[in-house]
């Protein structure tokens, strides 16, 4: 373990620093820079078995093999080659020939999602498919931190739907609807009584998109983590100008 910690540092030290600073690779990488984010987060394997090595080339020495269907965590990426986290928490190289992008749930996801704008007569059954694939997206988000998994409220995502459809109809994007007033008087005009309470809104193309937005505002992205709440309602109605409307309803 110790020989293979030596062989995978130089590595280590490009993906903490290619944010700030130029680095190069180390032995006979002459032709090679600098490593970058890549702009897929996981790959699935397409060949039957395929090396992972400690650089960028062929050369480079074999410290393990992934098996076809097996996910992996890209960190980073140079030309046709991916930083890779495997699943023995150890750092390599491989090449993304024999790689798929990967993203959970996608093909549950890509049978009821496009990023075409819909029209209003979006069936109900899409709508739930679309308000579960949000929730795994959720979840998965809580769970990578040790937090519980949110428990979906048909009370909650009742009135999360109300919502969305509210800006969706009348063509506004807000916390504070002209029908129903603020999130908390919603809530207590539909009878829901909470500890503590909290929305996060959103217009997007799909669901992917929206939940990349949730997590990338912090203030949006403290409500899906928080500690504290213990019940989600989602709701999502379509929308001309944006493709939907995406509510989410905390409470505690």
């Amino acid at each position: 373990m110790r020989k293979r910690f030596r062989l995978l540092f130089p590595i280590l030290v490009l993906v903490s620093f290619c944010v700030t600073a130029i680095s190069s690779m180390p032995v006979s990488a002459n032709k090679y820079s600098t490593f970058k984010w890549a702009s897929v987060k996981q790959v699935e394997i397409t060949a039957y078995s395929l090396n992972v090595r400690t650089g960028p080339g062929i050369s480079y020495p074999v410290v393990s093999r992934l098996k076809k269907g097996q996910i992996v965590n890209v960190l980073g990426s140079l030309n046709d080659w991916y930083i890779v986290h495997l699943p023995n928490d150890s750092i390599g190289v491989i090449t993304n020939k024999f790689t798929k992008a990967y993203t959970y749930n996608s093909a549950k996801e890509d049978s009821v999602e496009t990023n075409t704008i819909p029209t209003l007569a979006t069936s109900n059954d899409d709508m739930a498919q679309k308000e579960e694939i949000m929730l795994d997206y959720i979840n998965i988000e809580r769970n990578q931190l040790g937090l519980p998994s949110y428990v979906m409220d048909m009370e909650l995502s009742n009135i999360a739907s109300i919502k969305a459809k509210d800006m969706a109809e009348n063509n506004y994007f807000s916390h504070i609807s002209p029908t129903h007033g603020t999130p908390f008087e919603m809530m207590k005009q539909f009878g829901i009584s909470y500890k503590i309470a909290g929305e996060n809104i959103a217009a997007h193309s799909s669901v992917k998109n929206a939940h990349d937005s949730f997590m990338g505002s912090p203030g949006h992205k403290a409500n899906v983590l928080n500690k504290n709440y213990d019940k989600i309602g989602i709701g999502i109605a379509p929308d001309k100008k944006y493709g939907y409307i995406y509510v989410q309803l905390f409470k505690k």
